[in-house]
């Protein structure tokens, strides 16, 4: 007989409306995080809609829900981005750049990705205002625990 204690208890699946909703907040917090895009396309501009479209893919590494389907190709993106013919030799090497700096930035801002997460599924779509009060709801309640 096996002790109750020996054995790890098992976390309940994430339901598919969690896991779309997490995606979905996790591009969401990435778009309102960056300021509104400049006239001209920069390198940063560029990187930011790469992470942007990672950002799906990446929540759900983090969150261990399966992989959203569809929705942006960064590589694609990336390449239409890229200007010079040997930066197109290491795309492969700055899209692994790019979304080790998209998880990062993910880790980082996952309190507002819940917190976003939890008002699409209890509303089922939120506009930018929405999207930036519970932004500064949650990061307002990060900082007061921390400090």
């Amino acid at each position: 007989m096996t002790s109750p204690h020996t054995q790890t208890p098992q976390a309940p699946a994430p339901t598919a409306a969690y896991a779309r909703s997490l995606h979905r907040a996790a591009e969401a917090v990435l778009e309102h995080t960056h300021p509104r895009a400049p006239l001209r396309l920069t390198r940063a501009l560029a990187e930011e809609v790469v992470m942007v479209a990672l950002a799906p893919a990446e929540a759900a590494h983090l969150s261990g829900t399966p992989t959203p389907d569809g929705g942006r190709d960064a590589r694609m993106l990336l390449d239409c981005a890229l200007t010079d013919p040997d930066e197109r030799d290491t795309l492969d090497a700055y899209l692994s750049v790019l979304r080790g700096r998209t998880r990062a930035r993910l880790r980082r801002a996952w309190t507002e990705i819940e917190v976003l997460a939890a008002g699409l599924r209890e509303h089922g779509e939120l506009d930018a205002a929405q999207v930036a009060h519970r932004v500064a709801c949650a990061q307002g309640i990060r900082a007061s625990l921390l400090n």
